[in-house]
């Protein structure tokens, strides 16, 4: 939305991207956690000691789940800020290029020497 010649922001892109990005990061920090030894997961004890039938690839399966989905969302957060802020990011070559010079111009004060 343009007010004036001026992009007027829009501050539930922003909170979305945030929100997506913290999401996934505390999907990472507070999800279940399979312990990783000899390339196999290790099942916690309290799981094993339980009388009840254990689906070990249910639990597997689960957990990629959850890890895909914080991978998921934390890129896709960062990607969205990264898009969102792209010229405070990237924008070192379109601010040096003005309306009055082309990009691709050699410019004398512009030659290190």
């Amino acid at each position: 939305m343009y007010k004036r010649g001026l992009r007027v922001a829009r501050p539930w892109r922003i909170a979305f991207f945030w929100a997506l990005f913290v999401a996934g990061l505390l999907f990472q920090v507070f999800g279940p956690h399979l312990k990783i030894k000899d390339h196999r997961f290790i099942l916690p004890p309290s799981l094993v000691s339980a009388n009840t039938g254990i689906r070990p690839d249910a639990i597997v399966g689960h957990e990629k789940v959850r890890q895909i989905l914080s991978g998921v969302l934390t890129v896709g957060g960062a990607a969205g800020l990264a898009l969102y802020h792209r010229k405070a990011l990237f924008g070192g070559r379109s601010r040096q290029c003005g309306l009055v010079h082309r990009c691709d111009e050699i410019r004398p004060d512009r030659i290190v020497k």
